[in-house]
This record gives C-alpha cells, structure tokens and sequence, in this order.
C-alpha cells in the first residue's frame, strides 16, 4: 500500500477539456482532495479551470512534475495522449489517476503499468462506470445469483457524437472511435462481473463513414459460458442513454437510463455551441465521478485497495482492442489470457 498521508491529497490536472472539467468539479465535493494545478495545451483553458478550482494554471506540463507539493497526476487529456503524460508523471514520482482507456494501443498501457511498479508509485484508472450505483447494484445481483447462471447480456450505451479540441475523438488514430471510448466501460463491466472473454467479433463503421458518426455491435464470449452483446453508439441525435439487460436461467435483470431519469428538458431550438462529451447526469446520489476521487485518496493515503486495478484497466483494453481487430478484419478474434 501507498505511503499514509495525513493531509488532503493534491492533484494536478492534466487536460482542461469537458473530462478535465468534470474531474475538476467532481474535486470540489470530494473530502480529502484539492486541485493545486491545472495544464492544458490551450493555456486559456487551463486558467478557466483553475480559476474555477481555486487553483493555478501552469503553461509547461514539466512544473507539474517538478512541484513537490503535487501528490498525484490527473491524466485528462485526449486518449493517444495519455502515455506521455502518465509516464511523465511517473518519472517525476507522482502517483497517477488516468481517465480510461489507459492509453491507446496495449504496448503503451503496459508500459505505463511497468514503470508504475518500478517507481513503487500507485496506478489507478478511471474506470468510473464502477462507481455508479446502478451498475454497482447490478452486478452484485448477478453475482449473488438473482438471475441464477447468466446466459446472454446485452448492453448498449447510446450517445450523440462527442467534441473535443480539434475533433480528436473523429480520429481513430487517437481515440480508438466508440469501441476505445465508450464500449470498454461495458466490456469492462462484464469482466468485473463474469470474469474473462474467450472471443469476441465486432461490426462497426469503416472510413468510408461520415466523420462524426460511429457505431459498433460487439459480441463477446465469456469464459463462463455467457454471451454478450455490447452495443455503442456515437449516432443519436442528442444526448445519452444506456439500457440492457442480463438473463439467466432464473431470471432476467433490466435498467434503462430512459425510464430512471426524473426529468427531461428538451430544447426548441438547440444551443449553438456543440454540446462537448456527453456523460450520463441522470443520478440522484453523489455523483459517480465525486466517489471515484474520494476512493482514490483513500487508497492513495493506504487506506484501501484500488476498485480497479491496474490489471482490469489492461484486461478492458485488450478486449476493445480485440474487438476493433475483429472490425477491422471481418472475422472473430480469440483472446489469449494471462495473469498480470
């Protein structure tokens, strides 16, 4: 476990964009967190950030590393650049929170985990659909056996196309598309919760697709036998939603985000500026991202063990990584497992 520290765990955020933001907010209700610095390419954006943060904005990402009071390393920033950040961070000696996916290709995520363990510094990704009560609660009733031996899930997760800085997201190059960005919170749930893939084949959209839209219907085969069927969208009109369904052989689980959500507005005439990365807002508890950074100062301070291990951030994307294979090769992709 990480060194105790008594006082408040202080981070620096990597990143000022809507992921950025939202993991800087989320610090404002956390307990036992505060943001000392904030950088972003865009240094504007950092001081935006920072001003509404109370904390300071930073124009060369090398004062972070250098700053003995900083803690721990919020990576925040577009997907292809995860890596350079996480493993700068590393070097200096900082802890590291990286949004999910770890980095985009494996060669990288792995890098980023070795040199962790070599640092002796702690690694956690965030992974946040783990923290959302619903999914929380639909896992432990599939594993405390309410459906009896699962048999086929179906996920979907349903979102209108995100914009980022320069339209990053629009390059699968950085950001792996749907699959990379959105499909792997469901496939990492389905690990979390049934244990190892076997197989999966993918269809989704090629180049010849409009840029901003994406789609993938992904199915996996469980170790255990189950099935699944995991679909993302970055198609719909507006907004976000997520639904699905897990049968057993006695009984079958449902949630639809749709039917959860206490009220809808719904806009005449839409905003003229684009509405950034949607992220479902449908909770009436905390908020899922507020109890991700207050879990992870508790096991930054030694107080417990991480949600997500590394190892479950590298297993989410190896099987995305499989399944944009498999896409890319019209034909099933078997995985190869192995401890980590």
């Amino acid at each position: 476990m990480a060194e105790r520290l008594e006082r408040p765990i202080q981070i620096a955020i990597l990143g000022a964009g809507t992921i950025g933001t939202i993991h800087g907010l989320a610090s404002l209700e956390a307990a036992g967190v505060r943001v000392r610095s904030v950088w972003s390419r865009a240094l504007p954006s950092a001081e935006r950030l920072a001003g509404r943060l109370g904390a300071r904005a930073v124009a060369d990402a090398a004062e972070i590393a250098a700053d003995p009071d900083v803690d721990a390393v919020l990576v925040a920033t577009p997907t292809h650049l995860h890596a350079e950040g996480a493993l700068a961070a590393i070097a200096a000696g900082k802890h590291v929170l990286c949004e999910k996916p770890l980095a985009r290709d494996l060669a990288s995520a792995e890098r980023i985990v070795s040199a962790a363990e070599g640092a002796g510094v702690r690694l956690l990704v965030g992974h946040v659909v783990r923290f959302f009560p619903e999914f929380v609660r639909l896992r432990e009733a599939v594993r405390a056996g309410e459906v009896g031996n699962p048999a086929v899930v179906r996920m979907s997760r349903l979102a209108s196309f995100p914009h980022g800085s320069a339209e990053w997201h629009a390059d699968r190059a950085f950001s792996g598309g749907v699959v990379l960005d959105m499909a792997i919170h469901d496939l990492d749930w389905l690990l979390w919760t049934l244990g190892p893939a076997t197989r999966v084949y993918a269809r989704g959209l090629d180049e010849r697709a409009p840029r901003m839209l994406d789609y993938a219907l992904i199915t996996v085969r469980l170790a255990s036998g189950a099935i699944a069927h995991v679909e993302s969208s970055w198609a719909e009109a507006e907004g976000f939603r997520v639904c699905g369904e897990v049968a057993g052989d006695r009984g079958l689980l449902t949630y639809d985000s749709a039917e959860a959500t206490p009220y809808d507005l719904a806009l005449r005439e839409p905003p003229d500026t684009p509405p950034g990365v949607n992220v479902p807002t449908a909770y009436t508890a905390r908020s899922p991202y507020v109890l991700q950074l207050e879990h992870w100062a508790r096991v930054l301070r030694g107080e417990e063990a991480p949600i997500c291990p590394p190892a479950d951030a590298l297993a989410a994307l190896r099987l995305a990584l499989a399944a944009l294979e498999s896409v890319a090769r019209h034909e099933p992709v078997a995985l190869e497992h192995r401890s980590l």
